[in-house]
């Protein structure tokens, strides 16, 4: 349904709740992204900001996106339910996959600070279940928790809700420096003590706990992912045997182990990763597309690309900026360099 007439109905049944209307125009071809021009809010975000939950998970069902922003401010449908403080609005846009520390374009804002400056203490507490991050900063300068005192000292009204929001951060504060302190195998992965490691995995320590989302170089991390990044050959070789899971993401850019390796050029723990049963060797990650192949090139290193073609990586998959990896290896080794051919091998 395309019409201007049609779009109007749409978004008018969203504005008022009407269900019955929405999913009467949804089965007759209704799209579930219908933009509202004057205010750039989709119909998703409206619903969203009425805090109409039933409404937003019928939306989500129908392919409405959770991660799109608006013309307008840049704020995500998350941002807006939490403005309008619904939190099982808010739970439903999680559980869809709407990114919890989501920034609007024009403030820098995450849907934490709006909770606070919008004095949800219920909402602040779901979003801090799911790891909102407490160490941001928004565009204007402000970390989150110096916006966090200014709103305490600006505000006359609703000091009560601020104050109970500022409870619950004192006590998320806590529980992440309590729960980064039992991450004995992470530490021990970390300063590259392989004894430590052993002994820890011995006694049973979880090969892939992931450390707390503090805003630091190691949020959401798996110990293998650590140990790849930087580079602890025996100590991924360690972690492997035990039982860690050579596909897992961590959070920020989407990469896997081989990405952590090659990135930083450790060619021998591609080596070792390659041989892991299960490996996958064309994981594409979600910032860019791109492959471990890709990242071995992009950086140049020769060894850890051969690796991984002789591994049987695929040469053909396309970054997002529209890049195989022989293009990747020509912008960066040279046209003539002999790796290019091999790259071009079949495709």
């Amino acid at each position: 349904m395309t019409s201007p007439r049609h779009e109007k109905e749409f978004l008018a049944a969203v504005h008022q709740g009407d269900v019955a209307t929405v999913e009467r125009l949804l089965a007759r071809g209704a799209d579930a992204g219908t933009r509202e021009r004057h205010s750039g809010l989709t119909a998703l975000m409206i619903a969203a900001g009425r805090g109409d939950a039933p409404l937003v998970r019928r939306l989500l069902r129908a392919g409405a996106d959770p991660y799109t922003a608006d013309s307008r401010g840049g704020g995500t449908a998350l941002h807006k339910a939490v403005q309008g403080g619904d939190p099982e609005t808010v739970r439903a846009l999680l559980r869809a996959g709407a990114f919890v520390d989501a920034v609007a374009a024009t403030t820098g804002h995450t849907p934490l600070m709006d909770a606070l400056w919008y004095k949800w203490p219920e909402v602040t507490a779901v979003l801090l279940e799911h790891d909102a991050g407490l160490n941001l900063s928004t565009h204007y300068g402000f970390s989150m928790r110096r916006h966090f005192e200014y709103e305490l000292n600006v505000n006359t009204r609703g000091k009560e809700q601020l104050l109970a929001a500022e409870r619950l951060l004192t006590a998320r504060t806590a529980a992440d420096a309590e729960a980064a302190g039992e991450q004995r195998l992470m530490a021990s992965v970390v300063a590259g003590d392989l004894t430590a490691v052993r002994e820890l995995l011995a006694a049973g320590a979880a090969v892939d706990a992931r450390y707390p989302m503090v805003n630091g170089f190691d949020d959401g991390h798996t110990p293998l992912l650590v140990a790849c990044r930087d580079g602890r050959l025996e100590i991924a070789r360690a972690l492997l045997a035990a039982g860690a899971d050579v596909n897992a993401t961590e959070p920020t850019f989407g990469a896997v182990p081989l990405h952590k390796a090659v990135y930083n050029g450790h060619a021998g723990i591609t080596a070792l990763l390659v041989r892991a049963p299960g490996v996958d060797l064309d994981f594409q990650g979600i910032t860019n597309g791109y492959t471990p192949l890709h990242d071995a090139l992009w950086h140049g290193y020769e060894q850890c690309a051969r690796i991984l073609v002789e591994a049987g990586a695929r040469l053909d998959l396309i970054g997002h900026d529209g890049k195989r990896p022989a293009d990747v290896a020509r912008a960066s080794l040279g046209a003539e360099h002999p790796l290019v051919s091999v790259l071009n091998t079949d495709l």
